[in-house]
């Protein structure tokens, strides 16, 4: 019994190098043709979801997340404008950071996007609302856009989440 445990061990580590090696070669190759590295099973499967998630919106849903969206974004702006006539000074961005409502604006926004990755028909969109959303942490989020900003350079960022949600809501309102 002892003997054939190891010849069975011994059998399949070739098999295991071999697997090792081709999956190293695959990755190679679909790095290389500048493709993201997304196989086509996975983009199958992330249609499938969207599709599901899809049907669980609700028109009522959807205006909700880009009211919500709209919503957060102007008293965020609000403050930031308030922050720029104080003095513009980066402590009051860092401010925004550090709040409640920097928290909810993450939260509002992150839904948006999803929203966005759903409805959306281009894989390119997908993958670029997807990333709107990263990383998971809200207070990672906030620091990604808005850490050592003035409050003009934090409105700018502001009307590119706003021009966002306008063009998000044209393409689920397809």
């Amino acid at each position: 019994m002892k003997r054939t445990v190891i010849t069975i061990k011994a059998g399949l580590l070739p098999g295991l190098v071999a697997l090792i090696v081709l999956a190293s070669c695959k990755s190679q190759d679909s790095t290389a043709d500048g493709v993201n590295n997304v196989s086509d099973s996975a983009r199958k499967a992330q249609d499938h979801v969207d599709s599901l998630r899809k049907t669980h919106y609700l028109n009522n849903d959807l205006s909700i997340i880009f009211l919500d969206a709209t919503s957060w974004i102007m008293k965020s702006q609000m403050q930031m404008t308030r922050a720029e006539i104080a003095g513009n000074k980066k402590e009051m961005v860092d401010s925004l950071i550090n709040s409640t409502t920097g928290d909810t604006l993450c939260l509002t926004l992150r839904r948006m996007y999803e929203a966005g990755a759903v409805f959306t028909t281009s894989y390119a969109e997908k993958d670029q609302y997807r990333a709107m959303r990263e990383p998971d942490s809200s207070k990672l989020w906030l620091q990604k856009y808005f850490k050592d900003n003035t409050p003009k350079q934090a409105l700018t960022t502001l009307e590119k989440f706003q021009n966002d949600a306008t063009v998000i809501n044209k393409i689920v309102r397809k």
